[in-house]
Order: C-alpha cells, then structure tokens, then sequence
C-alpha cells in the first residue's frame, strides 16, 4: 500500500476543514488551524485574485488585511471553535475614484459578528422546551439578549383554524395581573395547540372568539373542557354546531375531591379528640406531655388513597409491609379493616364512588347504553342517604348531556398511529404541562408574547421560521428605563 504524499495529505485535510465549516463562499481558503487549550482557532481568507473598482473599473489596490473574529459554533466535541476571517480591504487606484471596497464573505452579514448559521441553530434550539434561553446563549457564544432578539425576530406564531373536535383549559402562567391564567385552544385529532390566549376572562375571550371566522365557528362539532361552566357556554355563544364534552378525567376528579373533603374533616375531627384526651392527660399528670396523634387520626390522614384509588390499582396481593410508625406489618385488606372500623361509612362513600369508575369505563363508543346507566347512577346517589353523594349527584344531572357525549369516539393521531380515541381533555393535560415547564425552567416570564411563540414553536410539527426578520417595531419591547452600566464579557 502506497502512503499518500505529504502535499496530498495537506491538501486533503485543508478541503475537509472548508467543508466542516460549512461555508458557502467558494473562494475561501485555509490560512492556519492550531488547537490551544479548548479552543480551536481556524483563519481563512478570500484567494488572491485581481479586483476591479465596481464604479470606474479601474485596478484596486489592497490596503492591508484587517482580521475579524466570528462566532460560528459548530463544534460537536469539547473544542470551542474561534473563527479568524482574514478581512482585506480594497482601494481603487483612480486618483478621481478612490473608491474602498471590503472583501465580503456569505458566512456572515456586514457589521456582525455572528455567522448566519449561528441564528439558525440559536432558533432551533428554541424548539426544546425544556433549554432555557440563558442556556441556549450560553452553548452558542452569544448573549441572553441576543438569544431573545433572534428568536423573536424570526419566530412569529399565528393562530391555525379550528378543526372538527377542540380542546380548552387554562393553564397558570402568572406573567401579569392582566395575563394570569392563559387559555390553550387544541385540536384533538393533532395533538397540536391551534393557539394560546393571554386571559380566560370574558373581556379577552369574547372579543377573540366573535371575530373568528364564521366558517371556522360552525366547523367545530365537539367542545372538549373540564366543568367550568363559561367553557361550556362557549358552545351556545360562539359555536352554533358544536355540542359540549365534559372530560371523564375532571368528573372523576370531582369525586373524588369531594370524597378528600370529607376525609379531611374527618382526619380534623379525631385530631381535635386526640388534643381535649392529650390536654385532660396533663392536668391529670399536671406537667407538660409530648402530643402523640392516635393511630386513627394517622390511619386517615396517611391512607386516603385507599378510598380515593381505581379498584384497578388495589393490590391486594401485593405484600405486607412494616409501617414503622404503628409497630406492625400491613397490607392492603388490613388496612382497608382498619380504616372501616373508624368510620364504617367510608365502605359504602367508597363502593358508591367506584360505581361512577365502572360506569365510566362500560360504555365507550356507546352513548346511547350509557344514558339509562347514568340516570340509574344519579338516582342510587340521591337515595344513598349521604348529602356528599346528593350534591355529586346534582353536579352529574347538571352536566348530563356534556357527560354523554364523552362516550363519543373520533380518530387521532398518535406517536404509532391513528387509533379511536374517546373525547377528553387528556392530550390538553400533557400540553399543559410543557407550558408548566417553560415557566418553572425560564423562573417566569413577563412578556406574554414571547412565551406563546415559544409554546407554539416548540409544540407544533415542523414550525416553520420567518423567511425574513420582522421590523424591530414589531418585536422590540420599550420599557423607557435607562440601562444601567453592565460587564460586557463575563469572566
């Protein structure tokens, strides 16, 4: 095997570095590369060749090359990559002329400092909802500011049309007094957010919702929300052919908050009996005891979600386990005894509230079955005998028809597939939660606007970017506060 010549090897290795660099002026050649620490320093430079004066076309004589640091981050390894360009500057030797021309590079614009590609990468990085831009700026060499500006300029979310089946709930954005809850529109079948909106309250959704399309309005046929009652009116006041849907998740919910409220008073009122025995023991022994709360009071306040779980989730074959603060092995039909013996109504609060469980989960795609089922359901509540199932019960009747049509199925897209999927807001709640994590890793936002194009960027499918900037008027926020003076470079 023959080695390759040293000047072959040279040439091969500078054509590879070109081609790493990504750089699309043709005429640019390798002038040095050394590595020094972390950092490798490339300098490149135009190839030397005749310039003529764009005015008179008369000879150009170089002035001197003037070297310029750009910052092109492209480095995948531990090396930070320093970019020397070799600027020369050009003066036309007609004495009537004297024009100066700079030699220009596409890799970067006039007067930066940054490559184009940087903004590039700086907005795609934005797509990750859980970077942050003060970490983006960092891993690109650029400042928070810069990071900020570059993605507003070039990020521009607009609402997309409503669709056959939407979704609605609010999410706690805490920007400002004005915009605390925003409200998330979704469609269904997607998966993808339609839009986000500063306020859920009626002098910010009306004005929204009466100047959407008529078109669009009448092409939504299901309304998707939790109980809240002004997303239900929505469907009588903005969408002539919608019906509404309330979430099976948020009725379930509403058991069982309820069922939590009644174990919290109970949990009070044996905390209450623990205090008057502990205070009577002490005027017997008349000295100060250490306040030990009883083992129902512990029972009830550490073992709630014996009552409030799925029977699907009830092990009981699973294993006893010592609890160290009662001194013995428990398992699960000890401690549902346990828990019976305090307060023999918990079995039957319990069996009433699984009732709804195994009504929710018999009837999918069946609603027609599901309406003499429920009005039975709502009837045992009445009769149970327990005003907390009485009050449920008025809240079921109330939202009957809402309920029904959650037994509705529609096609949706999923990450394997298109599968039949029963309406709820279960896809809104995993939305949700990526606007949750943008404040909690940002620690808040105050400007609304960058935070929906932010949620929207990063949620859709193949979001696209501007294919020019906006005009600074049009993402530039003034505060009218001077800056204050400030480190440049940190150190």
């Amino acid at each position: 095997m023959c080695p390759i010549p040293i000047k072959e090897r040279r040439i091969s290795i500078v054509d590879n570095i070109i081609e790493f660099l990504n750089l699309e002026d043709s005429d640019v050649e390798l002038v040095s590369q050394r590595i020094e620490r972390n950092q490798r320093i490339v300098t490149i430079q135009k190839k030397l060749v005749p310039h003529f004066c764009p005015v008179c076309s008369y000879r150009m004589h170089s002035k001197g090359i003037y070297p310029r640091t750009i910052n092109h981050p492209i480095m995948q390894d531990d090396l930070q990559l320093v970019l020397i360009v070799n600027q020369r500057r050009w003066q036309c030797t007609n004495p009537a002329c004297r024009d100066i021309e700079t030699d220009e590079f596409l890799l970067f614009e006039k007067y930066k400092h940054n490559s184009k590609l940087t903004d590039l990468m700086i907005i795609d990085a934005f797509r990750d909802p859980n970077l942050t831009a003060s970490y983006i700026a960092h891993k690109f060499n650029v400042s928070d500011t810069y990071a900020l500006t570059t993605f507003a300029k070039y990020v521009d979310m607009h609402r997309r049309p409503l669709t056959e089946a939407i979704c609605i709930d609010e999410v706690h954005v805490e920007v400002s007094k004005v915009c605390n809850y925003a409200l998330v529109i979704q469609d269904f079948v997607t998966g993808e957010p339609i839009d986000m909106i500063a306020n859920r309250r009626q002098e910010i959704t009306e004005p929204y919702f009466t100047n959407l399309p008529t078109v669009e309005k009448n092409r939504v046929k299901y309304l998707v929300s939790d109980m809240y009652r002004p997303y239900i009116a929505y469907v009588d006041k903005y969408f002539p052919n919608a019906i509404s849907v309330v979430d099976s998740f948020h009725v379930i919910k509403h058991i069982n908050n309820q069922l939590r409220i009644y174990l919290n008073k109970l949990a009070r009122k044996l905390r209450t009996r623990d205090e008057e025995h502990h205070v009577q023991r002490e005027a017997y022994f008349h000295r100060e005891l250490k306040f030990v709360p009883s083992k129902e009071y512990y029972l009830v306040k550490h073992f709630q979600w014996v009552i409030l779980s799925n029977p699907d989730n009830r092990r009981y074959s699973a294993p006893p386990r010592f609890n160290y603060k009662l001194g013995y092995y428990l398992d699960l039909p000890e401690i549902e005894h346990l828990l019976f013996q305090i307060d023999p109504d918990l079995k039957s609060l319990r069996r009433l509230k699984d009732k709804y469980i195994n009504f929710n989960n018999s009837y999918g795609n069946d609603p027609k079955r599901a309406r003499p089922a429920l009005h039975q359901l709502i009837q045992e509540y009445r009769n149970s005998g327990f005003p907390l199932f009485r009050n449920i019960a008025d809240t079921l009747d109330y939202h009957f028809e809402s309920i029904i049509n959650s037994f509705i199925v529609m096609k949706r897209y999923c990450a394997d597939g298109t599968h039949l999927s029963r309406l709820s807001n279960g896809p809104m709640e995993s939305l949700n939660r990526i606007a949750k994590d943008l404040k909690r890793n940002g620690r808040g936002f105050r400007n609304f606007e960058h935070l929906r194009n932010r949620f929207l960027f990063a949620e859709r499918k193949n979001a696209q970017m501007l294919a020019s900037p906006l005009p600074p008027e049009k993402y530039q926020v003034k505060t009218g506060i001077k800056r204050g003076p400030y480190k440049k470079k940190k150190p």
